[in-house]
């Protein structure tokens, strides 16, 4: 534990498994149930003394607001609302966490490096909430998938990292592959996303009417501080959950739409084991089938078609008519190209 500073501003340096079990008991407390110093120290696997200097540190070193009553024999948050700060990583450190996951990424799954990508990922836990991980790709990702990836640069990541922390905006340089063209913008980076092992950038485009815009960290080619700072909206943490559920993969925009496909007997074995979004509900289906829906939105459709083709007959999409004509239209062109190549 760090002592506690003259600005009583939250410790920025702590042992990462005494924060860990400094969120278990703040999680406990936050529960309501007026836990005691025996019931924390059973969470926590210490001693009651133990936890005794923890519940110290988190009102002296973290200015918690927390209580004892005597009634109910428990400790409680006066301000429910009130979590533990995260931890702040360095500039090196993120570097260096970027690096790690580059690195790991193109390594065998010997031991070594399962422990590697095992600390890792734990690490990827305490990263700050302007710097989102999806752990489960990332192990993926970590594992070695063979899926080709385009790499950025943990310099380029470093400083949208320390962007979105300190709520900066920046000029970039960007490729956009939708328009085949070389940009420049001033975005405000509102938080780093990791999917299936590749890195975005996700913005408020001040170049295009402020619309929030996922960036590929790996087309990014230059940064360039402008010194100017932002605030992140009101109902930011609602709206990022919102935003980032809405995709597929990193695809969104357009209206909300509902997917249904239906898997047959032998596919939906392999289906029942997978989640396919956040949105997922499986439904069962007579004869061993299995119907899966979704949201999504409308401009991730096309990535969608392409997810629904590569089970080629054993499955088909339900909903929406949209979607269905996509794959058709698409099968009929893959059809037209093979009998063009036999001719």
């Amino acid at each position: 534990m760090t002592s506690k500073s003259p600005n009583k501003t939250p410790p920025q340096r702590v042992h990462l498994h005494a924060y860990d079990r400094l969120n278990k008991l703040c999680a406990e407390i936050q529960r309501g149930r007026y836990p005691n110093k025996a019931d924390l120290a059973r969470i926590a696997e210490r001693t009651p003394r133990t936890v005794q200097d923890y519940l110290r540190a988190l009102k002296d070193d973290w200015d918690a607001p927390l209580e004892f009553d005597r009634e109910k024999n428990g400790f409680y948050f006066t301000d429910p609302a009130w979590r533990l700060p995260p931890i702040r990583l360095t500039e090196g450190e993120l570097i260096c966490f970027f690096a790690a996951e580059r690195i790991l990424r193109r390594l065998s799954a010997t031991s070594e490096v399962q422990l590697a990508r095992s600390a890792l990922r734990r690490l990827a836990a305490f990263l700050p909430d302007e710097v989102v991980v999806d752990l489960g790709a990332l192990e993926d990702a970590i594992s070695f998938a063979p899926e080709p990836v385009l790499d950025a640069s943990p310099e380029i990541l470093r400083k949208l990292a320390t962007a979105a922390t300190h709520r900066q905006t920046l000029h970039i340089h960007y490729y956009s592959q939708h328009r085949n063209a070389h940009t420049e913008r001033d975005v405000d980076v509102l938080l780093v996303h990791n999917h299936l092992g590749e890195w975005y950038a996700v913005c408020r485009d001040h170049s295009d009417n402020d619309q929030i815009k996922d960036f590929h960290a790996g087309r990014i080619s230059k940064i360039t501080e402008t010194h100017r700072t932002f605030s992140l909206p009101d109902d930011w943490p609602e709206e990022k959950e919102r935003y980032l559920r809405r995709g597929f993969g990193m695809f969104r925009g357009g209206k909300d739409v509902v997917v249904e496909v239906e898997f047959d007997a032998y596919q939906a074995r392999y289906a029942r084991e997978r989640k396919f979004h956040s949105t997922h509900k499986p439904h069962e289906l007579p004869d061993g089938r299995l119907r899966v829906t979704f949201e999504t939105s409308e401009a991730a459709l096309e990535q969608v078609a392409r997810w629904v083709m590569q089970y080629g007959e054993h499955a088909i999409v339900v909903e929406p008519g949209k979607l269905r004509e996509m794959v058709r239209e698409s099968l009929r062109g893959t059809l037209r190209l093979y009998e063009t190549a036999e001719s």
